[in-house]
């Protein structure tokens, strides 16, 4: 079976590009340059990093930068902490002239896995070399160092994994959520809910990617929620992966707005397929309640339209778990951390 793919990532010349002109105002002293003061860290932000996380490989650094990128590069391109290249390891290796000094290292630390290699120094010989001495497949692409990663570049890359790389995924989505994801929805100015379906569960790496931006921590890894759709803003539903050993359909499912605003909107996700059927979703449950009270009730705008779909398939999967959603919400948050003040401790 194929293996997950490592994605090998250059910085200088790649994630920081250069750009005209600006090579001659680089910091020459290695240490200044690999240093959160480096005033060409703010090109940075160019880079697609989400795009780099969707792309589903193993992202590895593989610079000069060494575990400095973990400190310095990471942070601001919400990465997290990332596995580094020990280029030292390999300084034995007999390798011909005109290959470049990373190229063996990396070969050896695949150890036959499929890798993409994003760098803007890239060379024939490093083919040549690679497609001789490495047993698995390999991507060998050259960024512009005057621009730095693109959208294009990462689009031949995207191409590449899909082709050549890609694992076939197991769907590991329980019954009730399946349900709640293969559903339906239109909002109709109101009347339905306000709720756009994924088709699979998000990658642990892309939420994380999300998190940290959201949060502003760099220690959050993603397995704190699992989404599974969005509201209209771009904020998470998903389950919260709060009680320890319990299965998917038995964490909470909550909202995570972009905006910061947070609900628990069910117990399970047995609760959550009854509320999303009888026409509530993610905009329907207040993020606040009096001290004691969980009872709420729709704006009054809002013309509450039982989802039939879900109705069905609610009646077919769980018609024990029936129960007004007064009272699905009333029962939510039982057990649970408050929400809103587990996320704050997260934030910095």
């Amino acid at each position: 079976m194929t293996q997950r793919p490592i994605v090998f990532l250059d910085i200088d010349g790649t994630l920081l590009p250069f750009g005209p002109g600006d090579r001659s105002q680089a910091v020459d002293d290695p240490h200044a340059w690999r240093a959160q003061s480096n005033p060409q860290l703010g090109k940075l932000r160019r880079a697609p990093s989400y795009d780099l996380v969707r792309l589903g490989g193993e992202l590895v650094w593989a610079s000069a930068w060494g575990h400095d990128a973990n400190d310095v590069v990471a942070p601001v391109l919400a990465l997290g902490r990332l596995p580094v290249v020990d280029f030292d390891e390999g300084d034995d290796d007999a390798v011909p002239g005109g290959v470049h000094w990373k190229t063996a290292s990396l070969v050896r630390h695949a150890a036959g896995r499929p890798f993409v290699w994003l760098d803007d120094e890239i060379r024939d010989l490093d083919q040549q070399w690679v497609e001789a001495a490495h047993s698995g497949p390999a991507l060998l692409h050259r960024v512009s160092p005057t621009s730095g990663l693109t959208k294009d570049d990462l689009a031949v890359v995207t191409a590449w994994i899909w082709e050549v790389a890609c694992l076939p995924v197991a769907d590991d989505v329980p019954p009730p959520l399946r349900a709640i994801m293969d559903a339906r929805y239109d909002y109709d100015d109101g009347k339905g809910i306000a709720f756009g379906p994924y088709p699979a569960l998000e990658p642990v790496a892309e939420t994380g990617w999300w998190l940290r931006h959201w949060t502003g921590n760099p220690d959050v890894t993603g397995e704190e929620f699992r989404p599974f759709g969005e509201d209209g803003g771009g904020g998470y539903v998903c389950s919260w992966m709060i009680r320890p050993g319990a299965d998917l359909v038995d964490q909470p499912v909550v909202y995570l707005g972009s905006e910061g605003d947070v609900a628990v909107l069910a117990g399970d996700a047995w609760d959550a397929l009854w509320c999303f059927a009888h026409g509530f979703g993610p905009h329907d449950v207040p993020s606040e309640f009096e001290a004691g009270e969980r009872y709420f009730k729709p704006e009054p705008e809002r013309a509450v339209r039982t989802h039939i779909e879900l109705t069905r398939a609610a009646g077919r999967l769980a018609e024990g778990r029936r129960r007004p959603v007064e009272q699905i919400v009333a029962d939510a948050p039982t057990g649970l951390p408050d929400l809103r003040v587990w996320v704050d401790e997260l934030c910095r």
